[in-house]
């Protein structure tokens, strides 16, 4: 793209006059502190109150100056308020452009006094009077000498508001136009026809299967402002699943880390309350018809304990038929901690301490919704 100095009736181009500076439209700098702030957001608008054009159409980024209308034909350091060249003043709103004298008298008296200044401070002389001396006679430098516009030198309050509304016009369409890019991250249609994603970051295989089991809890989920109940779902399932901080999820999901300790805790009552009956222990009928094939095949139907409450340890040593069957057992509950990583990590200790009037803890009914949720996923034993 060309660039093209933005002053009305001015022609000049970077790739013709090369000789020139072309200055961008200072930018506002809000991380360096308010001062900075302040003084960046002054130079801006008296750089558009000068200009004094309608930019509601098109991007301040790529507006720009050329040094012929600045008195030095540069533009004067940011902290150098009362320097004439802060912002241009020569050859605007199509005003003929008027050569300038090496030295205007604007610029020689500006330059007598920094030179002056710094001659006082650089001896260490200066008392109270002298300073307030410095004040008074930087308070009479002209800026607006005989080479400034036209357009500067009509009524300044209504140019200054002019180039006020033209910038927030401007900031508003550029406000407007990153709304519209905005994606709305980890809603339905995220995961739609993705049961990768759907497993990887929630723990559950199929997107299918992720919807029905958030339709059997919508109505129990909590409620936000800032998230929908879905997302609230997938923010839990990624926790679980992957074990993240509130910090990290509170990044992701661009709320509070309170906002994201708040519903979690919430969330987990609700699908505590909804899947614990889905895990129990069946009865004995239930078990034979249910038992996989190669438990059947060793064991037929006889009762793995014997009567007893658990296994002695001498049978599980030397019983080779049940050390077969134990390696399964052993791979489905290591698949719930393998699955949910959060049951890997540290546990924080109020998730032991909280019990609610049933005298569960926050942990175990974590320790259970992982358990629910394997279940929603095809057995690993045959």
């Amino acid at each position: 793209m060309v660039l093209k100095c933005s002053i009305y009736g001015c022609n000049h181009r970077k790739d013709r006059e090369k000789d020139l500076q072309y200055y961008r439209l200072p930018a506002v700098i809000t991380n360096q502190g308010a001062e900075w702030e302040k003084l960046t957001a002054d130079r801006r608008r008296e750089w558009l109150a000068r200009i004094n054009q309608d930019f509601s159409t098109k991007n301040l980024t790529n507006v720009r100056i050329c040094s012929t209308h600045f008195i030095s034909g540069k533009k004067a350091d940011l902290h150098d308020r009362l320097n004439p060249d802060w912002a241009p003043s020569i050859g605007l709103r199509g005003a003929q452009i008027l050569a300038v004298p090496e030295e205007t008298p604007s610029v020689s008296r500006y330059n007598r006094i920094k030179n002056r200044t710094q001659r006082r401070l650089y001896s260490e002389e200066i008392r109270g009077d002298e300073i307030d001396s410095v004040i008074e006679d930087f308070d009479d430098v002209n800026v607006n000498s005989k080479f400034v516009s036209t357009g500067v030198q009509t009524d300044i309050t209504f140019s200054f508001i002019n180039g006020m509304e033209c910038e927030i016009n401007s900031l508003r369409s550029e406000l407007e136009s990153i709304k519209k890019q905005q994606t709305v991250l980890f809603n339905e249609e995220f995961f739609v026809e993705d049961d990768d994603k759907v497993k990887q970051l929630t723990g559950i295989n199929t997107y299918a299967v992720l919807m029905v089991v958030f339709e059997y809890l919508a109505n129990f989920l909590p409620c936000s402002e800032s998230l929908s109940k879905f997302e609230i779902f997938i923010m839990t399932l990624m926790r679980l699943r992957l074990n993240l901080s509130s910090m990290f999820i509170a990044y992701l999901f661009q709320v509070s880390p309170s906002t994201v300790s708040r519903l979690f805790s919430s969330t987990i009552d609700a699908m505590y309350e909804r899947l614990h009956p889905s895990i129990y222990w069946p009865a004995r009928e239930t078990l034979e018809k249910t038992m996989p094939m190669q438990f059947r095949k060793h064991f037929g139907r006889k009762s793995f304990t014997r009567g007893q409450n658990q296994l002695s340890a001498a049978d599980i040593e030397t019983t080779r038929k049940l050390a077969n069957v134990r390696i399964h057992v052993e791979r489905v509950i290591g698949l719930v901690r393998q699955k949910y990583t959060f049951l890997n990590g540290v546990i924080p200790i109020r998730f032991l301490m909280q019990k609610d009037e049933n005298d569960v803890s926050t942990i175990d009914k974590i320790a259970l919704i992982c358990c629910a949720l394997i279940n929603f996923n095809d057995s690993i034993v045959a």
